[in-house]
């Protein structure tokens, strides 16, 4: 074999394990999209909850609150005051997250501890992008927590008519 030969070897094998690892990375996203939704749908209660009990127009809710609810959201261990990821979720091991978020062309150390904050903030920003597509007036992650707050219409009063006419003449009500 020429050398020639053996960089293009390389390289091939190279290719393959780029692959495995793209391979690897995607049973997390895919993963994740499910916790997402699992996520949203735990926010939407919450927010059901605000609007029936509370009668409010607006809800606060912690992300990190919403994941220990979450079926196989990757669970928590406190070592020495930090929060680790103990275990990931059904077929779901700590590799699969480091090369969704790493890349593929990072390494891979087995056995490496994973923060659980870092999970949640990679996660956090997407989970904000699927509520604010759920229509509300305003939705917005308090910088430094893992709350979003949400605000949506008060009601108008009467029917429609009357709260579109309502909202109309409301002088703190933007055009």
């Amino acid at each position: 074999m020429s050398f020639a030969d053996s960089l293009t070897k390389i390289v091939a094998e190279k290719r393959r394990e780029q692959a495995e690892k793209e391979r690897i990375a995607a049973k997390w996203l895919e993963h994740e999209q499910k916790l997402l939704d699992q996520g949203v749908e735990l926010f939407k209660q919450r927010c059901t909850r605000e609007a029936e009990l509370g009668e409010k127009c607006q809800a606060t809710v912690s992300f990190e609150v919403l994941s220990r609810e979450i079926s196989d959201f990757p669970k928590r261990v406190l070592t020495d005051s930090t929060y680790f990821v103990e275990s990931w979720g059904e077929g779901i091991r700590a590799e699969n997250w480091f090369y969704a978020v790493r890349g593929a062309a990072a390494s891979w150390s087995p056995g490496a501890p994973i923060l659980f904050a870092e999970v949640l903030q990679g996660m956090l920003p997407k989970f904000v992008e699927k509520v604010k597509a759920l229509g509300f007036n305003s939705c917005v992650h308090e910088s430094g927590t893992w709350k979003v707050t949400v605000t949506w219409d008060p009601p108008g009063g009467g029917d429609e008519e009357a709260g579109e006419e309502a909202t109309q003449e409301s002088p703190t009500t933007p055009a």
